[in-house]
C-alpha cells in the first residue's frame, strides 16, 4: 500500500485526468507489474524483442520515435532506442516515476502528455452535450519521425472512457463507442509513413484454479486486427494474484501497420 502510495504521488497526470481516473488506473498497471514481475517478463521480452526487429526497418535519415502508451518503459528496450534517435517521445496520459526517472537521465526522451482516445476531455466537460467522437491526430506532421509503436495500449483504451459514457449517457451503445475508439487508434497508426508497430492483446481467457479455460473474452470489442507477425500468451494475472487460485491468460500479437506501405 505504501509503495502504491508513493507511485502515485510521483506520477504525472494532468488534474482533469486524475479525476477521470487515469492516474488510478496506471498506478495500479505498475503495482501488477511489480508483483507479477516473473510472470510478465517474457510478455516484457517478446514486446522488446519485436520493437528491436522494427528498427531494422528504420529509414537513415530518422531522427525521431514515438511510443504510444509508454508507461513505465518495462516492456521498450530502451537503450537501442536512446542509440537510434536523437528524440524519443513517451507518450502517455499518465507517467510513472520510472518514466519520469529515465527522462531525467536522458536529454533525447520527451515525455508527452496526450490522451490518445480523442474523448477524454469532451467526456470530462460538464458541457459537452452528447458522447464525442473519437479521434487522434498525435505526431501525425512530426518531421524526422522514423518508427511509431503502440506498446500494450489498445484494449485499455476504451476503458476509462466507458466508465465515464455510462455515468453521462447511459442509453449510449457501449460497444460501439468502444470499438470506434479502438478503430480510431487503429486508423491513426496507418497514417504513418515508416515502420509502425502494433503489440496487443486479442483474447483474454480466465482459466480455473485446475487449469481450465472457464471463459474467453474479447478485449476488442468485435474487432480484429490484421493478422501479424507473432503472438505470444502473457499471464497477466497469474495465480496468486487473484482470489481462490484463478488466473488470466492474454494472447497479444504484434502487427506491423505498415506493412501495406512498404
Amino acid at each position: 500500500m505504501i509503495r502504491e502510495i508513493l507511485i502515485s504521488l510521483g506520477t504525472r497526470c494532468a488534474p482533469a485526468f486524475r479525476q477521470m481516473g487515469y492516474r488510478y488506473a496506471a498506478v495500479a498497471c505498475v503495482g501488477r507489474a511489480g508483483r507479477c514481475a516473473r510472470a510478465w517478463a517474457p510478455h516484457q521480452a517478446k514486446s522488446r524483442e519485436q520493437i528491436t526487429q522494427a528498427l531494422a526497418d528504420v529509414p537513415a535519415h530518422a531522427e525521431a520515435a514515438a511510443i504510444f502508451g509508454s508507461g513505465p518503459c518495462l516492456d521498450l528496450p530502451m537503450d537501442l532506442l536512446l542509440q537510434r534517435f536523437r528524440r524519443l517521445y513517451l507518450v502517455d496520459v499518465a507517467h510513472p516515476p520510472a518514466a519520469r526517472r529515465l527522462a531525467r537521465r536522458n536529454p533525447a526522451i520527451r515525455l508527452v502528455d496526450r490522451d490518445l482516445t480523442g474523448v477524454a476531455a469532451a467526456l470530462h466537460d460538464p458541457g459537452q452535450e452528447q458522447p464525442p467522437t473519437p479521434d487522434n491526430d498525435a505526431f501525425a506532421d512530426e518531421p524526422g519521425l522514423g518508427l511509431v509503436v503502440s506498446a500494450n495500449l489498445v484494449s485499455q483504451l476504451p476503458l476509462v472512457p466507458l466508465r465515464h459514457l455510462r455515468k453521462r449517457w447511459p442509453a449510449s451503445d457501449m460497444t460501439t463507442f468502444a470499438r470506434d475508439i479502438i478503430q480510431a487508434h487503429l486508423d491513426h497508426r496507418r497514417r504513418f509513413n515508416c515502420p509502425t508497430l502494433l503489440i496487443g492483446d486479442i483474447e483474454r481467457r480466465i482459466v480455473t484454479p485446475d487449469g481450465r479455460t472457464h471463459a474467453i473474452e474479447d478485449p476488442l470489442f468485435g474487432l480484429s486486427l490484421p493478422a501479424g507477425i507473432v503472438e505470444w500468451d502473457w499471464s497477466v494475472a497469474p495465480v496468486g494474484e487473484m482470489p481462490g487460485g484463478w488466473s488470466i491468460v492474454n494472447r497479444v500479437r504484434a502487427v506491423r501497420l505498415d506493412s501495406d506501405r512498404h
